[in-house]
């Protein structure tokens, strides 16, 4: 009897042993932090096969909001791993789900990527002319591309006139590259450029640009590295008016649509050509509005589906309204205007983006004097239904809000931002921030550094693991900078703001305009007075 106690005590000893050896661990371990953004996570089991069973389609791995990250699951030995087709995101939460058939509810496992910081900013214009005070830079845009390239555009004087000059960004050289020129030889002014990738890495932009004593819009493409040689007219020649304002969008598939408005002889209109990738070439332009009031401030999303919704604001002097088209494929026609905002109340300036999952969000300002405010509401593009549109508003801030801004995750998840003054008459950046599944706001909460001066120009990007980040400029003790500041999308919570120009070097920087990529590396861009002209300068949080 002793021996068999002796026996029973042993196997009572090594059970959990044995269940501790066969439990799968997580690869990193769980709430390990700053990780590499290269690596590949997963889990180690205890025999092959079951590494193999979880390679079926158990092992997931969950971006802060929710969704899946895209990638593949791969079996070596006892470990499945996933492998995403990019980088992850830095400084993010990631989620590893495992799902095993004899268990009853899923295991899960958290790391965090180690975060990085925001290069010193550089000069992206030709450096060599930065003390030419008749050469100054302005109007800079900037996209992603692949492999963590970007691309920006900017018009700026040759000497003689104003060209559209671009340069590109190389993630393996850390370097941009000699601004080229890309617009219209021969042609006269060009100005104000807009800029889009698609999937694929393909760059578009357009200007507008005086030709034969007035101007019209212009595109060129950036493929396999090389801008087109001879720019291609999009608007019609026939139409007598000055065409300006040109806004872009790409989808998925490497379709292009270009909005601009232009007097037609009648009215300012909005006007529509589109890129077929499947026909490689611009089809001829198309008018959008169908009212005799003036329209203007025209912008253009991608819908995730395919498609494309324009929107923009349009009526008599002081009774316009938001309106709105939509274009299901690019085999289909533009339907019929839809009108977004309140019937009897002002609205201007609209922002446009679509929800991956289907749908649009819609910003604008409505009213008019210190009583304007900013308002958003979802659209369904299907049945062209609008929700009641949700005015945003903060306590301490009774004075006029301007330039709304806003961006969807891909989870529905609506991020709003815009400038707004206080009591004082100071602007302030707010945001306020949509749950896609209950489609409620938060309440607003002020993002600037509330110890510097008025802050105004916001602009946003979000990544693929929901990441938002939003730039500013702001009036500080040296001078107007460039500030941007995140948000955590698992907190809900903002970082404090980070200021992204060099004041030691130059002042009065303005006008930023941001990208990110699909590995959440953001770029942003903006012009600077250096002293002698404007400049264009670029920081990266990579």
């Amino acid at each position: 009897m002793p021996k068999l106690h002796a026996l029973i005590a042993v196997i009572a000893l090594s059970a959990p042993l044995v269940a501790a050896a066969e439990a799968p661990q997580a690869i990193p371990g769980a709430h390990a932090t700053q990780v590499e953004r290269v690596l590949e996570p997963g889990w180690r089991f205890a025999t092959p096969s079951e590494a193999q069973a979880a390679a079926r389609g158990a092992l997931q791995l969950l971006t802060p909001i929710g969704t899946p990250v895209t990638g593949i699951v791969k079996v070596t030995g006892r470990a499945a791993v996933f492998e995403p087709v990019a980088p992850l995101a830095g400084c993010t939460r990631y989620t590893l789900q495992l799902r095993r058939a004899a268990a009853s509810r899923a295991m899960h496992s958290t790391f965090t990527t180690g975060c990085s910081a925001w290069s010193e900013p550089v000069e992206i214009d030709d450096a060599r002319t930065a003390h030419r005070v008749g050469r100054p830079a302005s109007g800079a845009q900037v996209v992603a591309g692949k492999n963590g390239s970007a691309v920006a555009a900017w018009f700026q004087s040759d000497g003689q006139r104003n060209a559209i000059f671009a340069s590109r960004y190389a993630a393996q050289t850390d370097f941009w590259s000699a601004p080229k020129a890309i617009d219209l030889r021969g042609g006269g002014a060009a100005n104000v450029p807009a800029l889009v990738a698609d999937d694929h890495g393909r760059v578009t932009a357009v200007w507008f640009q005086t030709l034969d004593g007035h101007t019209a819009i212009f595109a060129n493409r950036l493929n396999a590295g090389v801008w087109g040689s001879a720019p291609v007219r999009l608007d019609d020649p026939g139409v007598p008016g000055n065409a300006t304002n040109p806004q872009l969008a790409a989808d998925t598939r490497g379709n292009v649509v270009a909005v601009w408005q232009q007097p037609d002889g009648h009215h300012t209109a909005i006007f529509a050509a589109r890129w077929t990738q499947a026909q490689q070439r611009w089809l001829p332009a198309k008018e959008l509005d169908r009212s005799p009031a003036n329209a203007y401030d025209v912008v253009i999303a991608a819908a995730g589906g395919g498609g494309f919704v324009s929107a923009w604001e349009q009526g008599e002097r002081g009774h316009e309204a938001i309106w709105a088209s939509h274009l299901p494929s690019t085999a289909a026609g533009w339907s019929a205007p839809h009108r977004i905002s309140r019937a009897r109340v002002r609205a201007l300036h609209p922002a446009l983006a679509m929800d991956p999952r289907g749908g649009a969000a819609l910003a604008w300002v409505q009213g008019t004097g210190r009583a304007r405010r900013v308002a958003a509401t979802r659209l369904d593009t299907a049945a062209w239904h609008a929700r009641t549109g949700v005015v945003m508003g903060k306590t301490g801030f009774p004075d006029a809000a301007l330039s709304p801004a806003l961006v969807v995750d891909a989870a529905g998840n609506v991020t709003l931002a815009w400038e707004q003054a206080d009591a004082q008459g100071h602007d302030a950046i707010l945001a306020s921030r949509m749950d896609g599944s209950t489609r409620r706001w938060s309440a607003a909460v002020r993002i600037d550094d509330p110890r510097q001066a008025s802050a105004g120009n916001p602009v946003l990007a979000v990544d693929p693991a929901g990441n938002v980040t939003c730039a500013w400029y702001q009036d500080s003790a040296h001078g107007m900078q460039i500030q941007a500041a995140r948000l955590d999308p698992q907190r809900q919570r903002w970082a404090n703001p980070v200021e992204l120009s060099d004041p030691r070097r130059t002042i009065q920087a303005s006008l930023p305009a941001m990208a990110v990529d699909s590995a959440g590396s953001v770029t942003v861009v903006w012009q600077q007075y250096n002293g002698w002209r404007t400049i264009v300068m670029a920081s990266r949080l990579p």
